[in-house]
């Protein structure tokens, strides 16, 4: 006969306990990993807000200066020059901010102050509509303090990202755009509102700046994350010494002297040179073209439904940005950035006759265009610069980039297209811009393919 196994009550009670404290242990562990991806899903929505509002209370006025400063009686010359303020403040002002931030470590604080008191010089424009020397120098304080605002942002946020989550980076500064759009829509009808007019966008740009200034300090991510990156870096180099000095001059050398790093700043530059004088000049072309073809009586309706393509175009590119980098990567993303330029500047000349059904789809196609160009290669831009960049200079080398963007870039677009519409007319300036770009890709393909060629001859001998 076979023999029959006893199972004792006491071995029957600890097989049962220990599925019991299995049981218990699985329980814990989805119970952390849920309030894990709570956390985390709350943290991302703590930065989406933040986009949105930050992004809100710049749109509110800052898109609608040149119209501001054609309503004070400048010259498109002065408008050209008043606008260069800004850049070359930035191209100084932005690395120098970065740096600070580094070498304290208190990006937030740093991010809250400037943006606070670049609102208050904005403020006190209005004051000096009919003084174009007090004029040009509150913009210019406005400029020293705004200038590393937008780069401290996204560096502290892209920093505070997972890699995983960072190609997801475009996703969150949609947001931004939401509110940018959002807000410059409202406006756009109330500066065309004989009611209202351009006094009340400061208003509107105040209290949404002070609502800006509570989300920033509720929602800013903390500078814990860089902190701890650059006392890995400390470590993992043998030092456990708290006061490493940094050798900036030798780090900024290695740093330009980086080809991948070298052209993102180029193509930023390029790219933020032509979409200046788009920005600058584009409005006042659109209110001058519908003046003459007596249809001004429409003409904030209808900027306000361009207003809403621009935003539309940016969303959507924000929302896939993360998709194209995987399929293009960050480089193919900005060349095809770059490579939109030409077209947006023809579709801005007018491509109907006069102002027909075609111009004004021309002008809606080139607002999406336009948004949509400077998503893709920011975003790409953002989070390559950020991956590639030492830890102790993530925020001087997004400064770098948002001087090579607003600085270099903007204070060439600005100047010279402002020379430019006086002498050319705006239309004709866009048109002539537009076949110098098409001539300049022509060319730098050329020197690409042939460059190719050279190198696949010289390796088959």
């Amino acid at each position: 006969m076979g023999s029959v196994t006893i199972t004792k009550p006491a071995q029957i009670g600890r097989v049962a306990d220990k599925d019991i404290l299995t049981n218990h242990a699985h329980q814990a562990k989805d119970a952390i990993k849920t309030t894990m991806l709570t956390t985390q899903q709350s943290s991302l929505n703590s930065i989406r807000l933040l986009y949105f509002f930050f992004r809100f209370s710049t749109g509110s006025l800052i898109p609608f200066f040149p119209l501001f400063m054609s309503s004070c009686g400048f010259t498109h010359e002065e408008i050209g020059k008043l606008q260069a303020i800004r850049p070359i403040v930035t191209m100084i002002s932005a690395p120098l901010w970065g740096a600070l931030s580094d070498n304290t470590d208190k990006k937030k604080l740093i991010l809250i102050s400037t943006f606070v008191i670049s609102a208050i010089c904005r403020q006190s424009l209005a004051l000096f509509t009919d003084n174009m020397p007090l004029f040009a120098s509150a913009l210019c304080l406005t400029s020293i303090f705004y200038a590393g605002v937008t780069s401290l942002l996204d560096s502290i946020v892209v920093s505070s990202l997972s890699s995983k989550e960072r190609l997801n980076f475009g996703k969150l500064r949609l947001w931004g755009e939401l509110g940018n759009g959002i807000s410059s829509t409202l406006m756009m009808h109330v500066s065309n509102n004989d009611a209202y007019g351009f006094e009340h966008l400061f208003i509107v740009h105040g209290v949404s700046a002070a609502v800006a200034v509570v989300f920033m300090l509720l929602c800013t991510p903390s500078d814990q994350h860089g902190q701890n990156q650059t006392k890995q870096m400390t470590k993992a180099k043998g030092s456990d010494n708290n006061d490493v000095i940094i050798d900036w001059k030798r780090s900024l050398l290695d740093a330009f002297t980086n080809a991948e790093i070298a052209s993102i700043l180029g193509a930023v530059a390029v790219t933020g040179c032509t979409i200046s004088v788009l920005q600058n000049f584009n409005y006042i072309n659109i209110r001058m073209l519908y003046k003459t073809h007596g249809q001004e009586d429409i003409l904030g309706k209808e900027i306000s439904m361009y207003r809403i393509f621009h935003t539309s175009g940016g969303m959507l590119t924000w929302w896939y940005s993360g998709t194209w980098q995987k399929r293009l990567g960050p480089n193919g993303v900005i060349i095809a950035s770059v490579c939109c330029m030409p077209v947006i500047f023809f579709l801005y000349a007018g491509v109907g006759d006069g102002l027909d059904k075609r111009t004004k789809i021309g002008f809606a196609a080139a607002e999406a265009m336009r948004s949509a160009t400077f998503a893709a290669l920011w975003s790409s831009a953002t989070i390559r610069v950020n991956m590639i960049s030492p830890p102790h200079m993530t925020a001087v080398l997004q400064a770098i980039m948002e001087a090579s963007y607003k600085g270099v870039g903007s204070t060439v677009g600005a100047y010279f297209g402002g020379a430019m519409c006086k002498q050319f007319g705006i239309a004709n300036t866009f048109k002539l811009i537009g076949k110098c770009l098409v001539s300049l890709l022509c060319t730098l393909g050329a020197l690409l393919v042939s460059s190719r060629q050279m190198k696949g001859s010289n390796a088959s001998k």
